[in-house]
């Protein structure tokens, strides 16, 4: 099955690195060692297993840009000033902690910041779980709607970003570099940032910075700690870093702040449009059929979102969508299998147990 799925990749990058067969031996070799290992393995394979079908889905959509510094400063930075030359304000430092609605038509008429309040004639959520989780358990109007109180069964991930300046240059060999097997917590990866950032180019030293997902253990500790274990791990992937010193650092610490998408998770997500008739929402969680896939999907659903507010005040240009391509047919005929499945599983007894 292994030669297969090499033989029908022998025009995509990832074949020819042998990606397929290393990907599908490592999660085997997972699926047989679950009975000693603990459901965060399990929620990982799923989620493995997941982008794994999203690549046979995708094979010829892997051309990867990275941003060529700090999303802030490259993209975000711009953006705003860029709206602040249109005449908008944006108001920094506010919280919204509830909301007011119109009972006679559903509608969403204030948004609630602390003791401030702004008048609305459409609102768009693009916030992460956690965030929307904090607002629903605070808001009197929110926690009266099922689909909202079913987020709270969802779950964010921790995430720790430790950028390192060095008093050499190590050579790196890729640009980008996953890595797990240290721990059983915890996936990451490591960038140079040498080659990917402007600023840094032309630097004699080496800079790079290591992202750690389900960071939970990582979060507590001192910065110093967390370099260390960054320094130890680097020194197993490439040996020059042993003799490397750490002159510079920057930890970040983002608690809950990606999103867990795991076995049985599906069945919580919401829409693109909700009750509210003028409340939509945006981010990578949201269930939509365009295809795309984390921060492209967050940026698709954020067109979505504002393409609603346009059809519901009737004023304003529609965004243009760039659709994926279609399905490959061997991913089409997965996909009505699976929506076969579930029709045949919804009818069958106690059917709510399944994963969804």
């Amino acid at each position: 099955m292994i030669r297969s799925l090499q033989g029908s990749f022998l025009n995509n990058l990832a074949s020819r690195k042998g990606f397929i067969e290393m990907f599908l031996v490592h999660c085997f070799k997972w699926a047989c060692s679950l009975q000693q290992s603990n459901v965060v393995l399990l929620q990982l394979l799923g989620a493995a297993l997941w982008v794994l079908y999203y690549i046979l889905a995708h094979q010829k959509d892997f051309d990867l840009v990275w941003c060529r510094g700090t999303v802030k400063e490259k993209i975000f930075e711009p953006w705003i000033d860029f709206i602040r030359t249109k005449g908008f304000d944006i108001l920094e430092d506010r919280k919204v902690t509830d909301l007011i609605f119109n009972e006679e038509t559903g509608c969403i008429t204030e948004i609630v910041c602390g003791m401030e309040s702004y008048n609305a004639d459409a609102v768009i959520f693009a916030v992460g779980i956690s965030r929307l989780q904090e607002l629903i358990k605070n808001s009197a109007v929110l926690c009266t709607r099922e689909e909202f109180l079913k987020v709270l069964n969802l779950a964010g991930i921790d995430v720790v970003t430790v950028k390192l300046c060095l008093d050499r240059k190590v050579k790196i060999p890729n640009a980008i570099n996953a890595c797990s097997g240290f721990d059983y917590s915890s996936g990451w990866t490591f960038f140079d940032l040498n080659i990917i950032h402007d600023e840094h180019k032309d630097d004699s030293v080496t800079v790079l910075q290591a992202d750690f997902y389900h960071s939970n253990e990582l979060l507590p500790l001192k910065d110093d700690d967390i370099v260390a274990k960054v320094m130890s791990y680097l020194s197993k992937c490439i040996k020059e870093f042993e003799d490397a010193v750490v002159t510079d650092k920057k930890i970040g610490r983002f608690p809950q702040s990606l999103t867990h998408f795991y076995p049985g998770s599906y069945k919580y997500m919401m829409r693109g449009s909700t009750s509210f008739p003028n409340l939509f929402m945006a981010g990578d969680w949201i269930i939509n059929r365009h295809g795309s896939w984390s921060q492209e999907k967050s940026y698709v659903t954020g067109l979505e979102a504002a393409n609603r507010v346009v059809d519901y005040l009737e004023e304003g240009s529609f965004a243009k969508i760039i659709p994926v391509e279609e399905d490959e047919p061997h991913i089409q005929a997965l996909r009505s299998l699976n929506r076969n499945f579930n029709q045949f599983r919804s009818q069958v007894p106690l059917s709510n147990f399944f994963l969804q």
